[in-house]
């Protein structure tokens, strides 16, 4: 969306499935890699980086990992462009690498006010809502056989990494205990990770396995969540979920825990239902309402829907620009 706006972008990374969608949308690819164990290898990546970015010559250079941030620190001191970071994961203990950015984007107001109280300071602090709808990408996808996944109504839906943190064992809980008189409703839990088979015994041992499907890894998941009912998200910290925001625009009706930035994406209960964190009982007492009265169900998906053009990643692109423009400005007003 920045190339489309005008700008000149080059992102590098190690390579991936997208080389071909930055390709038809006029993102310069550069293949440097910055994630291994040979230090000869990491330091020839970077020297390419600096050698790049004398020829380029950015404006600004922008890290949304670790290591983009060290490689893009180093870079920055010789380049003179200022560094902006996005830290993602601030639980992650990692995320201390982030401060070496000139400027730091928090993923939601939550995450700033966390970071603030790791250290960070305010006046170089900014927030930045993610917003994964309507992006290139979807058509990318667009003819995935993952995209034509059929699911059977009425249905619950969960898109997330099958890993502690994001609670799909609370959820699986819930649901069972909420679908215990209900035959017709299926829970669909999108996604991997290393849990996958804990919580296939925990489906197995609640006796709602038959009513449980695992669909595994899916590229966009817009296909299934635009024939869903209902999405839940049981995680116990999520700085800023991508998939509520795909959901409403999906007209889900959601139940989420009230961690990180999830009540700001949810309006503070406005557009969507918010949970406990670790209590299976409070998700299996909304999805009750939801799935025993349609009309409830109808309203909260209504609720969701409506305000869901915020999630889109146009102005996602907008919002950063603006970041670009504080910091250059800060910039020259320094150095003059």
């Amino acid at each position: 969306m920045q190339a489309q706006h005008g700008h000149e972008v080059i992102y590098v990374s190690s390579g991936g499935d997208y080389l071909d969608l930055f390709a038809k949308y006029g993102v310069r690819h550069e293949l440097i890699v910055q994630n291994g164990r040979n230090p000869l290898q990491l330091a020839g990546s970077l020297l390419r980086l600096q050698r790049l970015c004398f020829s380029f010559r950015p404006d600004v250079l922008h890290g949304h990992m670790m290591a983009g941030a060290v490689f893009g620190y180093f870079t920055s001191l010789i380049s003179r462009a200022p560094l902006v970071t996005t830290v993602h994961n601030s639980f992650d203990k990692h995320s201390i690498l982030m401060r070496l950015g000139d400027h730091v984007v928090a993923v939601s107001e939550a995450e700033r006010r966390s970071l603030l109280k790791s250290g960070y300071k305010a006046a170089r602090l900014s927030v930045v809502i993610n917003g994964p709808n309507h992006s290139p990408r979807d058509n990318f996808f667009a003819n995935s056989p993952t995209d034509v996944v059929k699911i059977k109504k009425p249905c619950v839906v969960t898109v997330c990494g099958l890993h502690t943190r994001k609670g799909v064992n609370d959820l699986i809980r819930g649901f069972s205990e909420a679908a215990t008189q209900l035959p017709d409703w299926r829970l669909y839990i999108v996604g991997q990770g290393p849990d996958r088979q804990m919580l296939v015994d925990l489906a197995d041992e609640l006796g709602v396995a038959n009513k449980i499907s695992f669909l595994g890894s899916v590229g966009n998941p817009a296909g299934i969540l635009l024939q869903s009912d209902i999405f839940v998200l049981a995680s116990y910290a999520d700085p800023c979920s991508l998939a509520i925001g795909e959901a409403r625009e999906a007209g889900c009706a959601v139940v989420a825990t009230a961690v990180g930035g999830t009540p700001e994406l949810l309006e503070f209960g406005e557009a969507g239902r918010l949970v406990k964190p670790g209590s299976p009982k409070q998700i299996a007492s909304e999805l009750r309402q939801l799935m025993t009265d349609p009309t409830t169900l109808r309203d909260w998906r209504a609720r969701s829907l409506r305000g869901s053009e915020y999630f889109r990643v146009s102005r996602v692109a907008r919002d950063y620009e603006q970041v670009y423009s504080s910091v250059l400005s800060k910039r020259r007003g320094f150095l003059g």
